[in-house]
Formats: structure tokens, C-alpha cells, sequence
């Protein structure tokens, strides 16, 4: 293996970014990644004292990653990736900072592992090094004879002060059992202390809790009772001491029973036709008097057809006579003793589902299903600390028509417009519905066409918003009283259609006076519709041959006479014009057609799928306008890579989100690519040759028979770095380049690899942009007609001069 190509291993290999840095090759963020986990997160903790947090969220869909974090600046200290399969939970309380997985035998000769479902390890996760090692487990359940059964840990939980955890265990016969441990790091619970071991017999609870100080576990079982219509459980306390069980309770039931932090009290969440709130029911006599009292928190319903739903996250003060809960978008903090309502925190864009409060209960955090985490000051309810930007994943973005601003549009229902130099955001417009809310592939907003406005769907109706005043505009003629609709422009801007799942499917208006044209009511669902490349048709499908005069509304012979139809699918980009489609021809190379015409982009020659490269139709895929790249969602690692159009393998891999990543489009002039990440920001990377980020050895290399070489025979990406340290030396490469590519006189002794090393070599010379470089263009374009290396040059030029 080259020099070149032991760096590049280690490029692709290397950490992720921390925290707000901005990584290799990107020129600025959009947006603010702190305070962001960068997924769905399902457990939350604070620290004893409030100064970091940790969190646990989906990193891969196979992976967790648990996550420690700076309070005040929101920053990543460390992370610890574990098998999802594995993961069952975390504390952080006065006794210590543990996490717990179940354990798993690694597997041999590059095969998957095997979970032991009757053990499980701890570990401390503030110390950096202290997580146990990665075992890759099967994806699928293998085939096979059914195994025999086998004793299990099913259930965990943790006392909240940290020095205990109860699991549950089911043996081989079905016989249940809680055990309790005291909590310390251990690679297997045999290494652990049990204090107890509470019998349930073959029935088992329906769940269970434990007491702050784990010296009480809490039973429940769920009471069948059709003809009250009543849901009841009863509760039972046990002392962890060996003591005798309590006398069972009866309480009501719900989704979850909320435990308070000394077991004698629980709060159950209940509604009814009207209204609906929570319950805190004693469960055990307190050792002092009064007595406590049942508290019942309601409030009334927004409209008779609303529901109240369960399912947020929540977490007692260390006292017991707070409640933090949350409900909606928001969490609550109740006084559990008064019965009284003390606070409502407000900032997600989606239910916390995680909720937690530091043990000096100075702070309250709050974590939702998009990852923005808040911290909140416990006594005054105020927010410790801003969420600019977007609070959920971007979804949608759309360069202005002088390419120097960005729209884009989220889940947290906002439109924002940005400075695409600097990265500061201009302005903000809510009420944008997310894909959940419209239930639809679009309702986009999208700029009018001089760059002054833009148009988006609110709730209930279309509407304009003014870039410079951010004030509300009327929308022209039949356009004014539009339900919420897409809305694409015509490449001209003459003319504007509107699509949805509605009746009709599909108007067009001319613009900007927005008298209406026509609607068009096709067989079958709408998505997308779209202008042709000159704007003379409209298809309501664009992967579908039927079309309509633009102006008329008469229906058009199909694009496609013959009737064939191959599987085309819509390529990313920052524009609504041109739309182009990916045809992945049955047993042929794909290739790129404008849309509705199945007419190929000239100028863009993809090749062949290689390996494991995710396909056309598993993920969003944006071509570059040079067409020698493509930009493709991941599942690994890096989850965004850059592929070599020609190879259809990867050269680069885009490193610096949080979370899932989104391929948003190129720049027109292909020099910049934009990417949304599960941080909530946009990553606009420098994509030209000159500018990828070269290792030292690289750097250092120059030799230009040598780098040629690794050019025209190396992988994609050590042909990328070779091509790219050859760029930064224009003269020595044009020298190079002459020695290496003379203009064609056949085509009869091609081959793949030769082909493969022109389609680079071309490349790098387009890349150049000077005039030796254009000169030796030229001299190519003008070979043998028929020759692949005469062919690409012509497309080299004809893109350069687009």
C-alpha cells in the first residue's frame, strides 16, 4: 500500500469533530451545534452540582452514544459508543456516575458477536476511558433450530443517588426475581455486590421502581377491571433490607407511575372528555404527621376534540415535593404537597422525553426527541442559556437567486434566512409546518423569483413574507386565498404552479399578476410536480411521461411514446431549477436526465455502481455541476461521503455533524457543498480541488511523476489527494498532464483503467481553470471523435463555459 494510501486511512479513521469546532474543509456553520446531542435522546442526567450533563441518543442506527457535556458552554467532553442492542441505562446522583449494558462475547474471524442475556458490565462514563469494548452484533436474527431458554436480565433501574441498581431476572423456567446490586465499574454483575434478592414468582411485576436511596423497591401490577372501565393497579413497597413487604395499594393506572424520590408517593397522569392533569396518590404513611393529601392537578382541554396524551419525560426534586414533567412542547414543575402549578418551561420543538434535575436541585434539564437539550435555574424557571438558530434538523434548504443567501426550513415549524458568507441569520419566520404536521413531501418554501420574498404554507393557508422587512405581503390575484400548497416557479418566472394532496392537485398562475391558468387533475398521486427545462410543459410527476402545455393546460404527447419506464429518482439541489433525475437503467450505467424529458445532461457521465456505495433509490444523492462528484447520505460513520461520479466510489468522507446528515445540494458553480446535520446547523463545504485537506505526506510530496501515477492507478480517494496536491502546482501539472494525455487517434485500445485515469487527468485540468490547462483541453476535444479521452475533454469545456 502507498504512502498516500496508509494517510487516507487514517483521514477517513480519524475522531469526529467536538463540539462548535468547525472541521478540515468546511468554511462555515449555519446555525449553533451546542447544546444539541445530535439525535432523539433517551436519558438524560445532571451532575451532582449542575456543571455537566450526560445524555444518551442513537449515534447509528446500531449504536447509542453516551455523551458527557460542558453545562455552560454545551460542548462535547467525551463519548462512548455502545451497542444499541446493549444499552440500558444511566444515573449520575451523589454516589457516582454509571451507565450499564448488557455484556456480549466478541466474535472471531471478523464475524458478529453474541449478547450473554444473563450478565451485564458497569461502567463509570465520566472517565473517558472507562466504557467497555464495542462488539458489533448481528443486524438481522440469525436462522436457525429455536434455542433453548435461557435465564435473562430484562429490566433495569437505578436509585437515583447513584449507589445501587435493581435488575430484573427471569430464569430459564420463567420464574422473575428483582436483584439488587450495589453500583461500582464491573465488566460482569458477578463482580458486583447483591444485597438483595426480592422472589415474584412466575408472574412477575408489570414493572417496578426504587427509592432515591435504593433502599426501597416498588411492585406493580396492572388490575383488569372491564366492567368499572376503571384503570387501577396495586403497588407494593419492599424494603431492600430483607424486611417485609408493605401492604399492597390500590392506585390509579396510566402509561407510567411516576415514583417519588422516598417511594411513598407516585403521580399518574389522567384525562378525561374535558380536561386533563395528574394525580399524586400516597402510597405508604409518612413517618411523621399530617398525613399526606391527594393532589390533583387538571387542566381544561383546548377544544372538545383535543386529547391529552402521556409520554414525556420527568424527574422529582431531590425533596420530593417537586415534580418536573413534560407535557406537549413544554414541562411543568408542580408542587406535589400544595397541589399548585409553579412554572411551565417552554423552548422545545418536540416533547422532552427526557428530564432530569441536578441533586443539589439547583438546575433542571430538559432533552427532546430532535436532541436540543435546555438547562433551566431551578428556583426562578429561566432559561441558563440561549437556543439560536434552528431546534430541530434542517429539512429543506434553497440558495437566493444571487447565491448569497440561504433559506431553510425545519421541524421546529421556522423558516430562516441566512448570510451564506458569514453564516449569521438575517431573519426568522414561524409558523412553518414540519413533514409531520403537512403530512406531505413538501410545502416548501421557496424564493420568488427576484430574490425579495419567498413563499412558504402556514397551518391554514399560503403565504409571502418580505426578506427586507420580514412584514407579510398580499399574494397576487387568484393566489390570495391559497391553502397551504408546494409552490415552484417557472426557470422564466413567468409563470407559478402549486401542487398538494388536495383538489385540485395542480394549478398554475401567471406571475407576478397570479391570475390563474388552469388546474390539472391527473390519474394517480402528485409529487413532485414541475415546469419542463424551458417551462413550456407541466408534469405533475416528473418521473411520469404525461404533460400539459404550460400556458394552455392541453394535455401533450407523452415524453415517452414507447412507454418505457425505468426507475428514476429526483437528485438533490439547492435550486428548483433545473430538476434533474437519476435513471437507473435496468443492467445499463445510470444516467442523468432533466426532468420529464428522459432527455440525458450532457455534460454529467456517471459510471457504474461499485460494492456497498448506497444507491440512487436508499439515499439522497446530489450531483455536482461538473458532474465528477457525488454527494450521498451514509449510514457509516461519517454519514455524508463524496463518491467519484466516474467510479462511483468513495474519495472523501464529510466529518463535522452530529447525527444523521442531510445532502442539502452544490453551489451552482460546484465549488461549495451544503449539508444539515442532527445538530440543527449547515455545514457549507469547500469542495473545489485546491481546497480538500491534504495530510503532511501529501503536503511534503513533490514529485509529480508520483503523484501522477497514484492519479491514474490509485483508489478514488488517493487519486483525490493526489489530484488535489497537483492543483496547488499548476504549471507542473499542465508539464505533467502533456506527458500523459495526447490528444486520441483511437479508440480501439481503451479499457477501463484508461479510462478511469482520462476521466481524472481531465478533471484536474478543468479544475485548473488556466489557460495552458484550457489550451491542452482543446488540443484533446480535437482526437478521434469516437475516444472516450476526446468525448470528456468536449464535456470538460462545454461545462466550463456553462
Amino acid at each position: 500500500m502507498s504512502r498516500i494510501a496508509c494517510v487516507l486511512l487514517l483521514v477517513l479513521c480519524s475522531a469526529p469533530v467536538r463540539g462548535s469546532e468547525l472541521p478540515h474543509g468546511a468554511a462555515v456553520r449555519l446555525g449553533d451545534d451546542r447544546f444539541r446531542a445530535g439525535g432523539s435522546v433517551s436519558h438524560l442526567a445532571l451532575a451532582p452540582d449542575g456543571k455537566r450533563y450526560a445524555t444518551a441518543h442513537t449515534a447509528t442506527p446500531d449504536r447509542v452514544a453516551v455523551t458527557v457535556w460542558d453545562a455552560d458552554t454545551g460542548r462535547r467532553v467525551h463519548e462512548h459508543l455502545v451497542s444499541a442492542k446493549l444499552f440500558k441505562g444511566l444515573v449520575w446522583g451523589a454516589r457516582g456516575a454509571f451507565a450499564v449494558a448488557g455484556r456480549a462475547e466478541p466474535g472471531t474471524d471478523g464475524q458478529p458477536g453474541a449478547e450473554v442475556p444473563d450478565d451485564f458490565c458497569v461502567w463509570d462514563f465520566t472517565d473517558p476511558n472507562g466504557a467497555p469494548p464495542l462488539v458489533e452484533l448481528p443486524q438481522v436474527a440469525e436462522r436457525g433450530p429455536v434455542a433453548p431458554a435461557r435465564a435473562a436480565y430484562t429490566d433495569f433501574r437505578f436509585s437515583a443517588d447513584g449507589s445501587r441498581l435493581a435488575a430484573r431476572w427471569v430464569s430459564a423456567d420463567e420464574k422473575h426475581a428483582v436483584r439488587v446490586f450495589d453500583l461500582k465499574p464491573a465488566a460482569t454483575a458477578a463482580k458486583l455486590t447483591r444485597v438483595a434478592n426480592i422472589d415474584l414468582g412466575a408472574e412477575g411485576p408489570d414493572g417496578f421502581g426504587f427509592s432515591a436511596d435504593g433502599e426501597t423497591l416498588i411492585t406493580v401490577r396492572k388490575l383488569n377491571d372491564p366492567e368499572r372501565g376503571a384503570r387501577e393497579a396495586v403497588v407494593t413497597a419492599w424494603p431492600v433490607d430483607g424486611g417485609k413487604p408493605k401492604r399492597p395499594v390500590r392506585v390509579p393506572d396510566g402509561p407510567r407511575l411516576m415514583f417519588a424520590p422516598d417511594a411513598r408517593s407516585l403521580a399518574v397522569f389522567a384525562t378525561d372528555d374535558r380536561e386533563w392533569g395528574f394525580d399524586v396518590v400516597p402510597i405508604a404513611a409518612p413517618d411523621t404527621s399530617p398525613p399526606r393529601a391527594r393532589q390533583r392537578f387538571r387542566w381544561p382541554l383546548p377544544h372538545p376534540e383535543a386529547e391529552a396524551r402521556d409520554g414525556g419525560g420527568f424527574a422529582f426534586f431531590p425533596t420530593g415535593d417537586r415534580l418536573a414533567v413534560a407535557t406537549g412542547r413544554g414541562t411543568l414543575v408542580l408542587d406535589t404537597l400544595r397541589g399548585k402549578e409553579l412554572a411551565r418551561l417552554e423552548g422545545h420543538a418536540d416533547t422532552p422525553g427526557a428530564v432530569a434535575v441536578s441533586a443539589d436541585g439547583t438546575r433542571i434539564a430538559t432533552a427532546d426527541g430532535f436532541g436540543l437539550v435546555r438547562l433551566w435555574d431551578a428556583k426562578t424557571f429561566r432559561s441558563l442559556h440561549e437556543a439560536p438558530g434552528h431546534r430541530a434538523p434542517v429539512v429543506h434548504a434553497e440558495l437566493s437567486p444571487d447565491g448569497k443567501r440561504l433559506l431553510t426550513w425545519a421541524e421546529d415549524e421556522t423558516v430562516r434566512f441566512w448570510d451564506l458568507a458569514t453564516g449569521q441569520e438575517l431573519r426568522a419566520f414561524a409558523g412553518a409546518p414540519g413533514l409531520g404536521e403537512t403530512r406531505s413531501r413538501g410545502s416548501r418554501p421557496t424564493f420568488a423569483p427576484d430574490g425579495t420574498a419567498i413563499l412558504f404554507s402556514t397551518k391554514d393557508r399560503l403565504v409571502g413574507r418580505d426578506l427586507q422587512t420580514g412584514l407579510e405581503i398580499p399574494l397576487p390575484g387568484d393566489l390570495a386565498n391559497s391553502k397551504p400548497r408546494n409552490v415552484v416557479f417557472a426557470p422564466d418566472g413567468k409563470s407559478v404552479l402549486t401542487w398538494a394532496d388536495a383538489d385540485p392537485p395542480v394549478t398554475v398562475y401567471d406571475w407576478p399578476g397570479g391570475k390563474k391558468r388552469f388546474d390539472v387533475s391527473p390519474d394517480g398521486p402528485v409529487r413532485p410536480a414541475h415546469f419542463s427545462p424551458d417551462g413550456a410543459a407541466v408534469f405533475a410527476d416528473v418521473r411520469r411521461d404525461r404533460r400539459w402545455d404550460a400556458r394552455t393546460g392541453k394535455e401533450l404527447a407523452p415524453t415517452r411514446p414507447d412507454g418505457r419506464s425505468d426507475a428514476s429518482y429526483p437528485l438533490v439541489a439547492l435550486r428548483p431549477n433545473p430538476l434533474w433525475l437519476v435513471q437507473d437503467l435496468r443492467d445499463e450505467t445510470p444516467c442523468v436526465v432533466a426532468s420529464g424529458t428522459h432527455t440525458p445532461v450532457p455534460h454529467i457521465r456517471l459510471g457504474r455502481a461499485r460494492g456497498d456505495t448506497p444507491t440512487f433509490a436508499e439515499s439522497r444523492v446530489a450531483v455536482s455541476p461538473t458532474g465528477t462528484l457525488l454527494a450521498v447520505e451514509s449510514d457509516g460513520p461519517a454519514r455524508a461521503v463524496l463518491l467519484e461520479a466516474a467510479t462511483q466510489t468513495v474519495r472523501r468522507e464529510l466529518r463535522g455533524h452530529r447525527g444523521a446528515v442531510r445532502i442539502l445540494g452544490f453551489t451552482p458553480d460546484g465549488a461549495k457543498l451544503l449539508t444539515a446535520g442532527g445538530d440543527h446547523t449547515v455545514l457549507v463545504w469547500d469542495v473545489r480541488l485546491q481546497s480538500v485537506p491534504l495530510p503532511d505526506v501529501v503536503k511534503r510530496e513533490t514529485n509529480a511523476a508520483k503523484l501522477w501515477e497514484v492519479l491514474a492507478t490509485g483508489s478514488a480517494g488517493e487519486a483525490y489527494l493526489a489530484m488535489s496536491r497537483l492543483s496547488r502546482e499548476p504549471d507542473a501539472a499542465v508539464k505533467m498532464a502533456r506527458l500523459r494525455l495526447k490528444p486520441a487517434v483511437t479508440n480501439r485500445t481503451e479499457s477501463e483503467a484508461s479510462r478511469i485515469a482520462d476521466v481524472r487527468g481531465i478533471e484536474l485540468l478543468a479544475a485548473l481553470g488556466t489557460s495552458p490547462a484550457r489550451e491542452l483541453l482543446e488540443e484533446l476535444a480535437g482526437g478521434e471523435a469516437a475516444a472516450f479521452r476526446t468525448q470528456g475533454a468536449r464535456r470538460a469545456l462545454e461545462r466550463n463555459t456553462r
